[in-house]
């Protein structure tokens, strides 16, 4: 199960962000409420899969097309061990 609510400039992320979970937000109508400058955070999400992680870079490349600078916070180490191996890490605007 994945969770994201709104927190003014803050998406807050809880749960999985897997698969099975990202297909129920796609696409991203939340992203299209964001500031001009923006934070995902990351820290209560318990597993990201492979699919988890191209859906936050999908959602990172339509945040720059609408001209909202994105920021992901509170990575958890999981998510981060995936991108590096993964070869992504350096495109993630993180802490």
């Amino acid at each position: 199960m994945l969770e994201i609510k709104q927190e003014g400039s803050t998406v807050l992320f809880s749960g999985e962000l897997n698969c099975i979970t990202v297909v129920k937000h796609w696409p991203f109508k939340l992203l299209a409420t964001l500031p001009k400058q923006a934070e995902f955070n990351l820290g209560q999400l318990r597993h990201v899969d492979t699919a988890g992680l191209a859906w936050l870079l999908q959602q990172l490349a339509q945040a720059n097309k609408q001209g909202v600078s994105l920021r992901f916070t509170q990575m958890p180490v999981q998510l981060r061990n995936l991108a590096a191996v993964s070869d992504v890490l350096p495109l993630l605007p993180t802490d």
